[in-house]
């Protein structure tokens, strides 16, 4: 959107940031940290922001030999061009990335190296490296490192939305508020962000810079289609990832790189359990070995109904090795698993909240092979011979089309009901978007900088091609914080076009507009009434848990109210919905967790906890 200076804003800040994840939040508090004022906006709701951030392992890479890294580095590209600026800024980041935890992270890393027995990899077959890739030249300089001993618990995300609440005297924060234009001058400088607030389109003027911080778009059928060519991905991480920022990018003129790669996290072949329209899809449960559905009388079967994957082979992130290099496989559009009545018996005794879901909602069982090769539509004489050449592999121990491990291999049943599960093949992240260099600008198709545009995380990341364990997460601080810091640094050459009603200098409006106002709040106000306390814990998938508990006066608990949470429909609420009632069944907190929502009944269990804290305190 080209304007000239007759332009009205609605407001003007010094830093616009446009998502509110990993990148985002590092972006817009280092651009706090030198001076500017800042608007950081997400279209996701209160307490689902963060992007894939909240959703993520939470590992992030770091290197303690960085000339050794470099070769390694190298080798993941398996041969694909990577500019020099932009690798000396990666390796650089993950060289001094313990120093960036100790020093902005404001924690103490847990670095898994330094622990071999006592890590969340310890129970991996090889837990004498880190490395993604041990067969590539000096991958022992690879390491990964989390805020504390932990995974898949939304803890580093917790430590990077901290950071942007300990700075909301300069960091406004608006939900909700999709960007819909980017604008520039005539000459393609960028001057602000035409932004969906409460209905309302609104010009938001950036002195110095914009961030495009939005996520990939790897929940745009769409996109996935167009720049990946596979029919649909089903996301396993965040719902708002829609590629926006791609569309705010090309508006603004800037080159794309790296569209094609993107990373998987399935159970059997990158497929996922299936889920209805609208929840997220599910990954292998960190918590759960779920071997029941590549051991026994079961196999994956492609759109033909013939086998196509090795079952028992778990991808890196979506890469499987083919012929010398490792390559993402094509997706098929109706996958299954088809099973016999044993295995059925088997994978019904999975006592995870995912797979029991799947088995009561989208489960189709026939009494033949003919009748089942109907309900998922393919050819009967195809699926009866894929049937018969797995028992033929089974009672040999010897799979010929796909080497699957013998002891895996089971003859299958058709005398009783036999069974078929839809899948879905899944999509953790994409990585394409607008180029960057170096110092995080983003670039034109002549690799020229667009003026006053900076980019950060997941849109247009640095990985080239494959999976780099950490990386992902790494990109996100290490660019958000270069992007937040460039962005910050003041701008001269378009100061005229934000004289025009505003208080530039600290990103005021003259006229003040309650809509504007940021929605980050200071602290909780709820009332307590005699024998009520207050706990709040951020421990769990979403923004923080506030609950009201209410004892008598010998301390019991007579009363638990969960007064704000923002976790996930799908599995969180569950939690939040029985916790309570347990706890004052059993007068105590610590109550067993609900199955699969581990993180939502641990931040519950230590609301209560604080809230029964301050009551014992209070009676002393």
């Amino acid at each position: 959107m080209i304007i000239d200076k007759s332009i009205k804003w609605d407001k003007v800040y010094d830093v616009v940031v446009l998502g509110f994840g990993g990148a985002g939040a590092c972006a817009a508090r280092f651009a706090a940290d030198n001076g500017a004022k800042v608007l950081l906006v997400d279209k996701a709701p209160e307490g689902h922001e963060g992007g894939n951030t909240r959703y993520s392992g939470q590992n992030v890479g770091y290197t303690p030999d960085p000339q050794k890294f470099r070769t390694y580095y190298k080798a993941l590209a398996q041969g694909f061009h990577i500019d020099e600026d932009v690798e000396d800024t990666v390796i650089n980041g993950l060289a001094n990335m313990k120093e960036y935890f100790s020093k902005y992270l404001e924690v103490e890393p847990f670095v898994f190296g330094e622990h071999p027995d006592d890590n969340p990899l310890s129970h991996t077959a090889d837990n004498q490296t880190t490395a993604t890739h041990p067969e590539f030249p000096d991958s022992s300089a690879s390491e990964l490192m989390t805020v504390h001993n932990g995974m898949f618990d939304s803890a580093l995300w917790t430590v990077l939305r901290e950071r942007v609440l300990d700075r909301m005297d300069d960091i406004d924060v608006w939900y909700d508020s999709p960007a819909v234009h980017i604008i520039q001058t005539p000459d393609k400088t960028v001057v602000g962000v035409q932004i969906k607030r409460k209905d309302k389109v609104r010009n938001i003027g950036a002195r110095n810079g914009v961030v495009l911080s939005t996520g990939g778009f790897s929940n745009s059928k769409i996109k996935i289609q167009d720049f990946i060519g596979e029919h649909h991905l089903a996301p396993v991480g965040t719902l708002y990832n829609t590629g926006d920022g791609i569309d705010l990018a090309l508006e603004a003129g800037a080159r794309l790189w790296h569209m094609t790669t993107y990373n998987s996290a399935g159970i059997v072949g990158d497929l996922t359990l299936p889920v209805k329209e609208g929840e997220r899809s599910v990954f292998q449960p960190a918590d759960i070995d779920a071997k029941e559905m590549y051991t026994g009388s079961i196999f994956a079967v492609g759109d033909d109904g013939t086998r196509y994957c090795r079952e028992d082979i778990f991808s890196i992130e979506g890469w499987f090795y083919n012929h010398g290099q490792w390559r993402t496989p094509q997706a098929p559009i109706k996958p299954y698993v088809v099973f016999d009545q044993k295995q059925y018996e088997r994978l019904a005794k999975i006592d995870h909240v995912p797979y029991q879901r799947a088995l009561k909602n989208f489960l189709i069982s026939a009494n033949s092979v003919a009748e089942l090769a109907a309900k998922i539509d393919v050819k009967p004489e195809t699926l009866t011979s894929t049937i018969d050449t797995f028992n033929s592999y089974a009672e040999s121990g010897n799979d010929l089309d796909f080497h699957r491990a013998a002891a895996t291999l089971e003859r299958f049943d058709t005398s009783d009901t036999i069974y078929a599960l839809p899948m879905v093949q899944s999509v953790a992240q994409t990585h394409g978007g607008p180029k960057r260099n170096g110092k995080a600008e983003i670039m034109d198709p002549f690799n020229n900088a667009i003026p006053h545009l900076y980019g950060a995380g997941e849109l247009g990341s640095n990985i080239v091609r494959i999976y780099q364990g950490g990386e992902n997460l790494a990109d996100c601080l290490i660019f958000g914080k270069v992007a937040g810091e460039n962005a910050a640094k003041a701008k001269h050459d378009k100061d005229a076009l934000f004289e025009n009603g505003n208080d530039a200098a600290t990103g005021a409006s003259v006229k003040a507009d309650p809509d504007l106002a940021s929605d980050l709040k200071k602290k909780y106000t709820f009332e307590l009434g005699k024998n009520q306390y207050l706990g709040v814990s951020s421990a769990g998938m979403g923004n923080d848990i506030v609950v009201r508990v209410t004892v008598d006066d010998n301390q019991n608990l007579k009363n638990i109210e969960v007064l704000q949470e923002s976790e996930s429909e799908d599995y969180g609420k569950r939690a939040i919905k029985a916790l309570p009632k347990i706890m004052v069944e059993k007068n105590t907190y610590d109550v067993d967790a609900i199955s699969g929502a581990s993180s939502s009944s641990r931040a519950m269990k230590e609301a209560v906890k604080q809230a029964l804290d301050s009551a014992k305190e209070k009676n002393k």
